[in-house]
């Protein structure tokens, strides 16, 4: 049984090949024989399934082919199935994710049929939508993302969710429809916003996952939300150029310690501080580009955030949903708000307040530059608040949030925006730029090295943004302990 699966699956995988061969010789496009063959090799798993069932046996036969593949590819001996351009070697990744989808399988055996669930997501779904794309490449059919175009991101849609389908019903799975719509939409997701060939990996293994932790896990509805979007936001972030490489890892890395503890609503409270992070930073550039002021701005890496700004405005927020998911009590659900709260109330108050134009610092009791740390405005005032106010609300859609709490957080997210303006006007560093004269929070201004001006040289603004979240997650700790 053992040697007929071995000689069964090489030979299949042969034909396959064969059959790319010849239609490469016939002159058939070589982005449609990579995609005939694409849509063959996902077959493969039925054969190994059948044979081993899983095991060791089915992990040595993708780890041949991986090797195989990587060798054709690196020798290119295997023209028909190599990618062009940009991308990269998308068949290679396709035995890559294979043969990690198997090693797991090892470990956790009941692995196996979601396995198969992740592997026809990607023959059958990213295989014909990219037949699609290529044969239905007519301005009716206009490129969404990349150049993935909607109808094939259609037809993707539609084979994933008839996939997980088929085999819900013949392997007896149990799921539920809205399993499988999710499994679908997860899956075209991944396969729209991953590019470089590496949607082969990223689509196999997460149906495959996504399935397993509907199958074997009750209690999934709680963490649906951020499994679904959180692919668009990370594609949305690279494209914007919101974050930097190092910010997408680390928001990536927050965002699944933060969904394991909290769920849907630590994902939806990190999402909405997210996004009116980025609509406030929206405000201020156009404010920047219509005044044509390069002295408005307090950030030092710009605008584009990297994984110190992530953890600076984010870290706080991730222990509490850590200390959640250990303990199961409710004080680090209202710390863990309040700390994000602060958050947007921060970013919210800088961007907005400076369209005012002026702004005063309170506790030394002068005006200052708008936009420099410590500055306040009624306009900037007003807009924290809201977005306090906002977080805030939103919490009481979960029953985890009550109208004692919800006000306790508002209350801890205003004062902590506060102090945060008392250490940036207090302890924060600032520099006086030589050249202009202006108090500046930067090393280097129009072009030189500025001058030391005040504050604590090793306490930035993202000092200032981590002690801001922790003073008011410990704040609406010590209230709802109290009060609550």
């Amino acid at each position: 049984m053992i040697l007929q699966g071995y000689f069964y699956s090489i030979l299949y995988a042969i034909l396959c090949l064969a059959i790319g061969f010849g239609l490469y010789k016939l002159r058939v496009d070589k982005k449609i024989t990579r995609k005939v063959v694409h849509i063959l090799v996902g077959a493969e798993w039925l054969i190994l399934y059948h044979f081993f069932g899983g095991g060791i046996h089915f992990l040595v036969v993708c780890l041949l082919f991986l090797a195989l593949l990587f060798a054709a590819h690196r020798l290119k001996l295997m023209p028909m199935i190599s990618s062009d351009g940009e991308n990269s070697p998308g068949t290679v990744y396709y035995a890559l994710a294979m043969s990690i989808m198997a090693l797991i399988t090892l470990l956790l055996p009941d692995m196996i049929l979601p396995f198969g669930i992740g592997v026809f997501c990607t023959s059958l779904g990213d295989g014909f939508a990219g037949m699609m794309g290529q044969i239905m490449n007519t301005p009716k059919n206009p490129k969404i993302y990349g150049n993935k175009t909607i109808y094939g991101t259609l037809f993707n849609f539609l084979l994933c969710f008839i996939t997980a389908g088929v085999f819900n019903r013949y392997f007896a799975l149990g799921m539920q429809g809205w399993h499988i719509l999710a499994i679908a939409l997860l899956a075209t997701e991944l396969e729209l916003f991953t590019g470089r060939g590496l949607d082969n990996v990223t689509v196999t293994l997460g149906a495959s996952i996504l399935s397993y932790f509907f199958i074997h896990f009750d209690g999934a509805e709680n963490y649906v939300i951020p499994i679904l979007l959180t692919p668009a936001i990370i594609a949305f972030a690279y494209k914007k150029r919101a974050l930097t490489v190092s910010g997408i890892i680390a928001a990536t890395v927050l965002d699944l310690a933060i969904t394991i503890g909290l769920g849907n609503l630590g994902f939806v409270i990190l999402l909405l501080f997210f996004a009116g992070g980025i609509i406030v930073d929206k405000i201020k550039k156009q404010h920047k580009k219509s005044k044509q002021n390069e002295q408005i701005g307090i950030e030092k890496r710009g605008d584009c955030r990297d994984h110190i700004q992530v953890l600076a405005n984010g870290a706080v927020a991730t222990v509490c949903s850590v200390l959640y998911l250990i303990t199961g009590k409710e004080v680090f659900v209202i710390a863990f708000v309040a700390s994000l709260a602060e958050a947007f109330a921060d970013t919210a108050a800088s961007g907005i307040g400076i369209l005012q134009g002026r702004a005063f610092d309170l506790f030394r009791m002068r005006h200052c530059t708008p936009g420099v740390s410590g500055g306040m405005s009624v306009l900037g005032t007003v807009a924290s608040a809201i977005a306090s106010l906002t977080i805030s609300a939103i919490s009481l859609l979960f029953d985890s949030i009550g109208i004692i709490a919800a006000l306790l957080i508002a209350i801890s997210s205003i004062l902590g925006a506060i102090f945060d303006s008392l250490l940036g006007s207090l302890v924060q560093v600032k520099y006086r730029c030589k050249k202009c004269g202006q108090i500046v929070e930067r090393e280097e201004h129009c072009g030189q090295a500025t001058e030391k001006q005040s504050g604590l040289r090793f306490v930035n603004n993202d000092t200032v943004n981590l002690l801001g979240t922790l003073f008011s997650a410990i704040l609406a700790a010590i209230l709802y302990t109290l009060l609550a």
